[in-house]
């Protein structure tokens, strides 16, 4: 049952991410987009479990997840989400130990599916011991981690990554044909439209001649009122026909 999405804003699609994933099992990908550092999880419920992330006090309540930390402190737009695969309960966790084995996840503190399976909450004191550490080793990663910064100087640093993509080597692993199996069309054209500042989205309406381009096909679709995903099926279609007879969309390298 090898599906998959993609949501380059976490915080703008955050609607969409919980609505289209309520119900289903499957394995996820949390991507910071600003240093291309990644989280895998899975779960029997992705909504339920992605729910999970937007809440604040439930991050800052287990601050020694390196994942928590990142959200925090980066924000949900700093985050692209992949829906790397749905598949059966049963499967869930010999799949995610496949994208472990084949991505090499930063922000997993555990590097087996499953084995934080049935743990109770850590104690206040280890949290805090691991905090400290956790601390220790984001500082020789960041050396302004920890510290207060004015608003200019969170502003330059933020200007400083601006020009970083979700990663390259990332999408290129997640690409590599899994144990023989083949992606969907689907899952081929939301990778080939995922490198965010690289690609437009021109829409051509032929009766007016008006081209607009967008940034993204979620962004398309939202400014001009079309379902989710109406633009994609479109550029997928073999018969090459305007959408809704009027609309012509074209996928082009950003100048």
């Amino acid at each position: 049952m090898l599906r998959s999405k993609i949501y380059l804003n976490a915080d703008k699609d955050k609607l969409d991410i919980l609505k289209e994933n309520k119900g289903k099992s499957g394995i996820y990908l949390w991507e910071n987009i600003e240093n291309g550092k990644i989280y895998i999880g899975s779960s029997i419920n992705l909504s339920r479990r992605l729910t999970s992330y937007y809440n604040l006090k439930h991050l800052a309540k287990y601050p020694t997840r390196y994942i928590n930390n990142a959200l925090l402190k980066g924000g949900y737009s700093a985050f692209a989400l992949h829906i790397l695969e749905y598949c059966d309960k049963e499967d869930l966790i010999k799949r995610e130990q496949y994208y472990f084995d084949l991505l090499k996840p930063n922000y997993n503190i555990c590097s087996t599916a499953g084995s934080t399976l049935g743990r109770l909450h850590l104690k206040d004191s280890k949290e805090k011991i691991s905090a400290s550490k956790l601390n220790t080793n984001l500082e020789k990663d960041n050396h302004f981690y920890g510290k207060t910064h004015t608003e200019e100087a969170k502003l330059k640093m933020r200007e400083s990554k601006l020009s970083k993509t979700i990663s390259n080597k990332t999408k290129e692993k997640i690409s590599v044909t899994m144990t023989g199996r083949k992606f969907t069309e689907e899952h081929k054209t939301n990778l080939s439209l995922a490198k965010k500042n690289s690609k437009i989205i021109s829409v051509l309406n032929l009766e007016t001649k008006e081209e607009t381009n967008y940034t993204s096909i979620s962004q398309a679709e939202r400014s001009l009122g079309f379902p989710k995903g109406s633009i994609s099926d479109n550029l997928k279609s073999k018969s090459g026909n305007p959408y809704r007879g009027i609309y012509k969309f074209t996928v082009e390298d950003k100048r």
